[in-house]
């Protein structure tokens, strides 16, 4: 099938972002994969082209167009925001306050994917006392015989330690350490956070400005999901005003679609395809009233938001109270908080702008879908002890999805953090690559036919 011309007068395109996780990632080497994953295999290959970025600055930067295939995927564009080149200077240090406070806790408040390490730690902490006070399993040994085993023990196992202690400790400030410095607030880690986030911004901003997708949607392995839930919120947040207008040139459509969505959270979201088919019209909606907002799905793979209560704050209850101050969004989104206190009253998003209803800065999830991919970990160990559900923390509107093919790889535990975009061509009800294509949802041509494709301007009333 011949390429499709990429001039002006076809609105149906989708941009697809993708947010590599944590470690020294290659540029574009995530999203090779991904789009393997992500595009079914066409006559024996996958047809897509690379072509040069004409939305970021990075010279390593690159689009991979994917040229609409009849019945299979309409248009499809494909974006890598690169992000590891600006978290420098990890120390193994910058872990110990995470570790320190997980490790003061019970078990039972522990995240799941952790729990291993926190009875392993335990474990060592207490071999290293009974070591320290000379003891051995509840009782004493002659002072001769035990200095005769610890020579033998710590003199044959010294050079073992050592290596162990290299080996982690370069795996875990190339990995996890990226999670614990984008979380710290602290000055040594502002700037790169800063950074990290300026950058996704400005390439999902000039998705938006350049008047050539219909819509976007973005997907985040690991950390990745930390980093593009910021930028989605950060830029509703800047976005959600500009409402389209001027207000008498078209009908309020969206207040209907915005009154089915807002039964659905006041019943309780009892069924999540009925709560996100009411999220997708409500976006078509606002899209033919000429809302700017094109992000239509948040996709994210094996992150360890699921701990962000641990991570992000400090405890769940610091983290409830940011979600009730408005300070994080969640799906369902809470009420506007200026204009209803009772904390089950009807659902409200939004305000009246003039005849229209103006959604407001805390309900970026209110238009915009999310699902949650994870490998679930055996016995906290084999599996991916860094993916997790997040309904609990981020709301029931969650479609929230446990991977329980792609075995064995699934299992290896410390590698299956890895392996979500490995198995392209393994196309079970319960593989990835199913489940990703299912979320992506790339045949939706039809349904962004004739959606405007250059935002209007609103006048701002509030």
């Amino acid at each position: 099938m011949p390429m499709a011309d990429e001039g002006v007068g076809d609105s149906r395109r989708t941009a697809v972002v993708v947010i590599h996780g944590m470690g020294e990632q290659r540029p574009l080497e995530t999203l090779r994969r991904f789009i393997g994953t992500a595009l079914p295999s066409i006559d024996g290959r996958r047809m897509y082209f690379s072509r040069p970025d004409k939305v970021s600055d990075s010279f390593e930067a690159r689009r991979f167009l994917a040229p609409a295939q009849e019945g299979i995927y309409g248009q499809s564009e494909f974006f890598e925001y690169h992000w590891s080149y600006m978290m420098k200077g990890n120390k193994l240090a910058d872990l110990l306050p995470t570790v320190r406070r997980i490790l003061l806790q019970l078990p039972t408040n522990v995240p799941p994917g952790l729990r291993v390490v926190w009875f392993a730690l335990w474990a060592i902490l207490a071999w290293a006392l009974a070591t320290i006070s000379g003891t051995w399993a509840g009782g004493g040994l002659p002072s001769f015989a035990w200095k005769s085993i610890t020579n033998v023990l710590f003199g044959g196992a010294a050079w073992l330690v050592v290596a162990v202690a290299g080996l982690l400790g370069t795996i875990l400030t190339k990995s996890f350490v990226d999670v614990i410095r984008y979380l710290d607030t602290s000055p040594r880690s502002y700037e790169a956070r800063r950074d990290i986030r300026a950058g996704i911004v400005e390439l999902l901003q000039g998705l938006h400005d350049s008047g050539r997708y219909s819509r976007v949607v973005v997907v985040a392995h690991s950390l990745g999901a930390f980093i593009a839930y910021d930028a989605i919120t950060y830029l509703w947040a800047q976005m959600n005003k500009l409402h389209g207008g001027p207000v008498d040139a078209v009908p309020p459509e969206p207040l209907e679609d915005l009154a089915a969505l807002e039964a659905i959270v006041t019943a309780g979201v009892p069924d999540i395809d009925a709560y996100q088919n009411a999220q997708w019209k409500l976006w078509l909606a606002h899209r033919r009233q000429r809302n700017p907002w094109l992000i239509t799905d948040f996709i994210s793979v094996g992150t360890p938001m699921y701990m962000a209560d641990q991570l992000f704050t400090r405890s769940r209850t610091e983290f409830d109270r940011r979600v009730d101050s408005r300070e994080m969004a969640v799906t369902p989104p809470r009420n506007d908080g200026e204009f209803v206190e009772v904390a089950d009253a009807a659902a409200n998003f939004g305000w009246y702008n003039r005849g229209r209803e103006v959604l407001y800065y805390g309900a970026p999830f209110a238009v915009t879908r999310w699902t949650n991919l994870w490998f679930p970990p055996i016995l906290s160990f084999f599996g991916d002890i860094f993916g997790g559900p997040l309904r609990p923390l981020f709301g029931n509107g969650i479609r929230d999805v446990q991977v329980l093919g792609n075995r064995p790889g699934r299992f290896l535990p410390g590698f299956a953090h890895a392996r979500y975009f490995l198995y392209p061509d393994s196309l079970g009800e319960q593989d990835v690559a199913t489940l990703l294509r299912a979320a992506l949802q790339l045949n939706v041509d039809d349904e962004l036919a004739g959606l405007p494709t250059k935002p209007a301007v609103a006048e701002e009333t509030r």
